[in-house]
């Protein structure tokens, strides 16, 4: 932690930041642990400010309504040295086998969520698409996929990609009904102790978007038992359960373009190595 932010972190959360620790090196922000207690999160670029911004105004309405705990951002330091910071909540990573409880528990947070008040959400500043321009910005990453990811797969792989992405325009309804969504629902972002939800973090992607991006991971990342425990709690239709699979299959893909836009080679290379695992056969 550089000195000048060290010090308006102390100076805002009275703790002595000399200590902090880097726990997370994520895309968006840097995030640290101070204390034992405390999360500050420092933003990368410019544009992660303002996502910050409409996340301290979106989280607090979220913790009345959610039955799983979200971070309380107690400061929000807007001025030349940025940060959030707020008190760390229990619990890690799911990790590789996730129990059924669990699983219950993710599928009741996120039928909370996605009946938020949509107008409400638009009220807050948050993001918001309907079909027709969800269908857009998915055509528009499809494309930008098939510029820059796609030359670097063989021939196979390619005619494979095309196909994933055709399936996925050609099936696309028109009439879906959009809602407020996490954005990025993976195991990065859930908390757990024992077998019990206790948190789900990092709202910076929340929009009114498709409802199946926060199914992905849990119907396609996890083992068979979690996906069918989650769906007791959170009713999946065929139509939702294979647009869940096509943004499952596109995680790598976003992992490749950013390590190619800030020139990290192993994110590249991490990145491919998982678009080549999700293609369908």
């Amino acid at each position: 932690m550089k000195d000048e932010l060290r010090a308006r972190v102390e100076r805002r959360l009275g703790v002595d930041a000399s200590a902090a620790h880097e726990i997370d090196e994520g895309w968006d922000s840097v995030v640290f642990e101070l204390a034992g207690s405390w999360i500050v999160r420092v933003p990368r670029r410019e544009d992660v400010r303002e996502w910050l911004r409409r996340e301290a105004r979106l989280l607090p309405e979220l913790a009345s309504l959610l039955p799983v705990p979200v971070p309380r951002f107690e400061v929000l330091e807007d001025s030349d040295v940025f940060f959030v910071a707020y008190r760390k909540l229990p619990g890690e990573p799911p990790g590789p086998a996730p129990g059924a409880t669990l699983a219950r528990r993710l599928g009741e947070l996120l039928r909370s969520l996605h009946g938020f008040p949509r107008d409400r959400a638009l009220e807050l500043g948050v993001e918001s698409f309907d079909a027709g321009s969800w269908l857009e910005r998915e055509r528009a990453f499809a494309e930008r996929c098939r510029r820059e990811v796609a030359p670097l797969l063989d021939a196979d792989e390619r005619r494979r990609a095309e196909e994933m992405h055709g399936k996925f325009f050609a099936t696309w309804d028109r009439a879906l009904e959009t809602a407020l969504i996490h954005g990025d629902l993976g195991p990065a972002h859930v908390l757990r102790q024992s077998r019990q939800l206790t948190g789900v973090i990092d709202w910076s992607d929340a929009c009114v978007g498709d409802p199946a991006l926060d199914l992905a991971w849990a119907l396609h990342g996890t083992p068979m038992k979690f996906a069918a425990a989650l769906r007791k709690s959170y009713p999946v239709d065929e139509a939702q359960f294979e647009r869940a699979g096509y943004y499952h299959r596109l995680g790598p893909w976003h992992e490749v373009l950013f390590g190619l836009e800030r020139g990290r080679p192993a994110l590249v290379e991490s990145g491919l190595a998982g678009v080549r695992k999700r293609l369908p056969e």
